[in-house]
């Protein structure tokens, strides 16, 4: 066998043992992935000071999403006092996996004096909030006893959005 026939042998094998595009199935991994965060605002509902700039932030937030610079969705509601699991003010921000480095990137540079509790959005509630979670500032107490611990599917929030687990499956037409 002449080597230029050995180089085309090797890649008509190589061509066999790779996938057809779209045609494999999808890795356990990358059936795990997390495809939606919260970012949790927080800030002391009585310090003027404190729930000023929690709001300032919201409305840039809001302006930011309004330019299509990057696409989290502020929940409506501003909690001025302890709801469900958190024990002072905050406001929850919701973000597809498509655009966490950005909201990611922007808060590391502008929360200001807020500490931001960052979790998934999974079936498992309480390990979200907890084990998986990351915070940018000082911890704020949580009252985990108000978590469900598994709930029955993953949560996938604003599906007319399209993004994060609403988003089409990736190898048809994205």
């Amino acid at each position: 066998m002449l080597i230029k026939d050995l180089k085309f042998s090797k890649e008509e094998n190589l061509k066999q043992t790779l996938p057809v595009e779209g045609q494999r199935e999808p890795l356990e991994e990358e059936l795990e992935e997390i495809k939606e965060y919260h970012f949790h605002v927080y800030f002391f509902q009585k310090n003027q000071e404190q729930q000023e700039s929690a709001l300032k932030l919201r409305r840039k937030i809001i302006e930011l999403t309004e330019k299509g610079f990057f696409h989290p969705v502020p929940f409506h509601n501003v909690n001025y006092t302890p709801v469900g699991p958190h024990s002072i003010g905050s406001y929850e921000v919701w973000c597809p996996k498509e655009y966490f480095s950005r909201v990611y990137s922007w808060f590391i540079f502008h929360r200001g004096i807020h500490s931001v509790l960052i979790h998934p959005l999974t079936k498992e509630q309480l390990l979200d909030h907890t084990d998986r979670a990351a915070w940018m500032g000082a911890p704020v107490p949580l009252d985990t006893k108000k978590l469900t611990p598994v709930l029955r599917q993953t949560p996938a929030q604003y599906p007319e959005l399209k993004l994060g687990y609403s988003a089409p499956p990736e190898g048809n037409g994205r």
